[in-house]
């Protein structure tokens, strides 16, 4: 698909809403992040969102439009506290939960009964819905799952031959998605916080309260509730403690890749040499931090971080939303700086067993980050097909893994290696972090090598690794 340059002109933007009108996407800037529009009538034009994004269907759109009097064609009621909050807050970065009429298509809703508008305050954004003169449903304008868009460039790279046309557009003011907030129930509940933050909505309202995630099976009734998103390719985590316990383990993870640390100015300084520094702006100021955050976890890929590590984030004001999708990013891994282990599987030639421990080890949510490396690496692509294969049941991606030989300086930083047998054992140096897989599980033997056996073979040693690497505590 040709992808279309519109800039920011009348003659543009008129160019770029007849797109929408004909059943086309196009992404335009507004003060939050970039969004992916299609007309919001059209259930046609809407499949088309999901399909650039790969998005999942149960995960509802939000409608923007141009005023307050487009709300009434597509919203079944407005209550009175609704229409405090839109002279309040409208147009800005919050998004209001209202019954929908059946003019939205279940497409945009994910079959609820329900459906978010959103009038956006960026001028680009108001003058482009102006010109469409149809509700426009657009949630961000990256591949799903991926840190949000708040510049051209971010859109470009991720949208470009997928979408009918982009308006470039300058960088977004806000820098994080809207406030969501239903409004259909008895008390008004946030479902994702954002701009407008809870003691901002409190001030107005009273009562308001905070939605827990989503269970597994559940739909969202807001974007970003259910699935792991803002995601790098580099693995994301949080880290408590201070500032100097951070930066130790930090320091240490080093030895096995290149890591980053996303943390404030005011850690700067203090930062080792080996680990790369990726600034979210003043730890006084969270608007720094929502302006910078996705650009920061987009940063990581560019310098090809294998981790990124961040500090706990406020819970509260601006900084909720800063938390939020940051812990999003992370997929709820919080370690302990105090006391999280650095851990080291090391198998023969690093491409079976001791990469499906490391990914199985780092699944499992333990207080530790887990690296694995072998003691005789030959020339590899990468791990054996089949034990790439027999961890992907469970959401583990072993398709990047790069075989390591295993170094002195990994030895060194290690706070625990594991081993598969007592071979490996005797090969190592004779030190008390070294241990038998199943000696530390509290068995005995040795972890059989699947190399050259067959799928079941694999999926075998992958559910043999499980279980011993559930029982050990770290």
């Amino acid at each position: 698909m040709e992808t279309r340059i519109f800039e920011n002109t009348i003659e543009d933007l008129t160019a770029a809403a007849e797109l929408i009108k004909h059943g086309e996407t196009v992404i335009f800037p507004t003060e939050t992040v970039y969004g992916l529009g299609a007309n919001a009538l059209d259930e046609t034009a809407v499949a088309k969102i999901f399909e650039a994004k790969g998005r999942p269907s149960d995960n509802p759109l939000i409608v923007h439009v141009a005023d307050f009097s487009k709300v009434q064609e597509i919203v079944a009621e407005i209550p009175e506290n609704a229409k405090v909050l839109a002279e309040k807050f409208w147009p800005g970065p919050l998004t209001i939960i209202f019954k929908k009429k059946s003019i939205i298509p279940n497409g945009v809703s994910a079959g609820l009964e329900t459906v978010g508008i959103r009038i956006p305050e960026n001028k680009i954004a108001r003058e482009f819905l102006n010109q469409c003169g149809v509700p426009v449903a657009a949630p961000s304008a990256n591949v799903s799952g991926k840190p949000s868009p708040t510049t051209f460039d971010h859109v470009f790279e991720d949208m470009n031959g997928r979408v009918s046309g982009i308006i470039r557009g300058g960088e977004c003011s806000v820098g994080l998605e809207s406030t969501v907030l239903d409004m259909t129930t008895e008390i008004p509940t946030v479902l994702r916080p954002g701009g407008v933050s809870l003691e901002q909505l409190k001030e107005v309202l009273g009562e308001v309260l905070i939605s827990s995630e989503v269970k597994k099976d559940d739909i969202p009734k807001a974007p970003g509730m259910k699935y792991k998103h803002y995601s790098p390719k580099a693995s994301v985590y949080i880290l408590k403690g201070n500032a100097k316990e951070m930066l130790e383990f930090v320091t240490k993870r080093s030895a096995f890749g290149k890591v980053a640390f996303l943390g404030f100015d005011e850690m700067k300084d203090n930062l080792p040499n080996g680990v790369e520094f990726i600034s979210l702006g003043s730890g006084e100021n969270p608007t720094d931090a929502a302006q910078r955050l996705f650009d920061c976890l987009r940063e990581c890929d560019k310098r090809g971080v294998r981790e990124a590590y961040a500090p706990e984030i406020p819970d509260c004001g601006l900084w909720r939303a800063v938390k939020n999708r940051i812990y999003k990013a992370a997929a709820g891994r919080l370690l302990d700086a105090r006391s999280a282990k650095s851990v080291l599987f090391v198998c023969t030639g690093n491409t079976c067993r001791s990469p499906m421990a490391e990914g199985i080890f780092n699944s499992l949510g333990k207080n530790g980050v887990a690296s694995s490396a072998g003691l005789c690496v030959m020339a590899s692509e990468g791990a054996e097909k089949n034990a790439v294969e027999a961890v992907k049941r469970w959401n583990i991606d072993l398709k990047n893994h790069i075989p390591m030989q295993i170094s002195q300086e990994m030895f060194d930083s290690a706070d625990i290696v594991i081993v598969m047998t007592m071979s490996h054992k005797m090969t190592l140096p004779d030190n008390e972090k070294v241990f038998i897989l199943k000696e530390l599980a509290g068995e005995y033997g040795d972890v059989a090598d699947p190399y050259g056996g067959d799928i079941l073979l694999y999926k075998s040693c992958a559910d043999e690794l499980k279980a011993l690497i559930e029982k050990i505590d770290i």
